[in-house]
């Protein structure tokens, strides 16, 4: 009997220190979870055409999408359909937004990012955009 909740005590020993480790990762502040490769996985858009409200998905294949966030330098690396670009960002708020900088080339330049979910494994951004029309998005990502 007396064996028995020994194993008893340290199967609950064990169960907390790994669920506590568990939480430890996902929980990461955005400044060290953020930095990576993360593949686009879909992007969940509402617009506005015509007085009309559009919603659609956009999926992409494996690899053919994907931001590269660099905290060192400051800046994201995109690959969208084999174009490049380059954007700086900065967390604020936090560390539950991220901003981009003034670059012209990219579309949705001084824009925020608000981080929705941050893990090891899952990322998804929400964006409002006024530029070059009125669009929510939400990007989902997986690494």
């Amino acid at each position: 009997m007396k064996m028995n909740r020994i194993f008893l005590l340290l199967a609950g020993v064990s169960l907390i220190v790994s669920c506590s480790k568990k939480d430890d990762e996902v929980n990461k502040p955005a400044d060290q979870a953020l930095p990576g490769k993360w593949t686009m996985v879909n992007q969940f858009r509402t617009y506005n055409q015509g007085g009309v409200i559009q919603k659609d998905t956009v999926s992409y294949a494996a690899e053919s999408n994907y931001w590269t966030f660099d905290a060192n330098a400051g800046k994201i690396y995109q690959v969208k359909n084999a174009f490049l670009d380059t954007v700086a960002y900065k967390l604020i708020d936090d560390n539950k937004k991220i901003v981009t900088s003034l670059d012209d080339k990219f579309i949705f330049g001084l824009d925020t990012l608000t981080i929705q979910t941050l893990s090891d494994r899952q990322l998804k951004l929400t964006g409002h955009y006024t530029s070059p029309y009125t669009l929510d998005v939400v990007y989902s990502f997986g690494k």
